[in-house]
């Protein structure tokens, strides 16, 4: 994947362009070595950089120590640009009121089962609410908060925040974001044209391991009164969560027929959104199996999440500057 983001960068630079490609490799024990070395032989500005295990962050502040120019364009190891992703990214920069731009990581043909699982979550209002602008193509937009798989930013906003912070991961970007709006004032516009193609997890655990996480975060960062965090529709999963405890604890206690009625009608709700995800992931998946998996996989996420968002506000209220303790 690395080698196909990098050739794809490659191939769409200007010949009066001034540029540069910094890789860091975070204490991998994959064939990051040999896959740069044949890189470099071959194309010119590229660096190359290693550190032992310190995290994502800590690996793009490297980066951005050892860059040059006065615009940083991140993008994942697991994703590659499309080919008008660094014009369209310029043209839009000429606007000096934008502090950042980004846009969507749409999944690539070339994917395995899981990948297009997660991915038929991902595009469902009820898998990633108002934002599945991230996943598609969807309207410009201003907005607060973006991942950092497809995140271009001046370099000297970038400083002023003093880059990514490592305290986090995931979530530094996050982070970076609501400063970078909330503290600069500035803007960052989310246009469908700045489009990378990016891959989801290959595998359920992966998958499962990297929402926990998320909800985690979010969680911290909702204690933290980040305003980019304090969003409904993140405490949502933790309410979903009560809520089945609550029902289970009132089914059990066997109370009245009527009154249980009225309290399974969210749930019978959230269940018609549930068959809804699955008849449209057929129909756009083209695929039975996928259609099958993703309803319990979104189900699961959202226990997952909501449990781990409890537990995130609770470390972020307890201990804002080392939430891992």
């Amino acid at each position: 994947m690395l080698k196909e983001c990098i050739l794809s960068i490659c191939r769409q630079i200007p010949e009066d362009l001034n540029y540069e490609i910094i890789i860091t490799d975070d204490g991998s024990d994959d064939k990051t070595d040999e896959i740069v070395s044949s890189l470099i032989s071959e194309r010119r500005n590229i660096k190359y950089y290693k550190q032992i295990h310190k995290g994502i962050a800590s690996a793009r502040n490297l980066c951005i120590k050892k860059s040059s120019y006065d615009i940083l364009a991140f993008i994942d190891d697991d994703a590659y640009p499309h080919p008008d992703w660094l014009k369209k990214t310029i043209d839009l920069l000429k606007n000096q009121t934008y502090g950042a731009v980004c846009g969507p990581g749409i999944i690539p043909e070339e994917t395995n089962l899981w990948e297009k699982v997660f991915d038929a979550i991902l595009i469902y209002p009820l898998g990633s609410a108002q934002y599945t602008y991230r996943f598609t193509g969807k309207n410009p937009r201003f907005v607060d908060d973006y991942p950092s798989m497809n995140f271009i930013i001046r370099k000297d906003l970038f400083q002023q925040l003093g880059g990514f912070n490592n305290n986090y991961w995931p979530g530094e970007d996050s982070k970076l974001c609501n400063d970078l709006v909330y503290k600069l004032k500035q803007k960052i516009y989310y246009h469908p044209d700045i489009l990378v193609y990016h891959h989801r997890r290959n595998n359920l655990l992966g998958y499962l391991k990297q929402h926990q996480q998320y909800g985690f975060h979010r969680g911290a960062f909702f204690a933290h009164g980040d305003i980019n965090s304090k969003r409904f529709t993140y405490i949502i999963p933790s309410f979903f969560v009560a809520y089945l405890l609550a029902l289970l604890l009132l089914t059990v206690a066997n109370i009245n027929n009527k009154l249980l009625i009225v309290l399974n009608l969210p749930l019978f709700f959230y269940l018609i959104n549930i068959i809804f995800l699955s008849v449209n992931t057929f129909f756009k998946k083209k695929l039975l199996l996928i259609a099958l998996l993703a309803p319990p996989v979104l189900v699961i996420t959202h226990l997952l999440y909501g449990i781990l968002f409890v537990k995130g506000y609770f470390a972020g209220l307890i201990n804002k500057q080392n939430i891992y303790e």
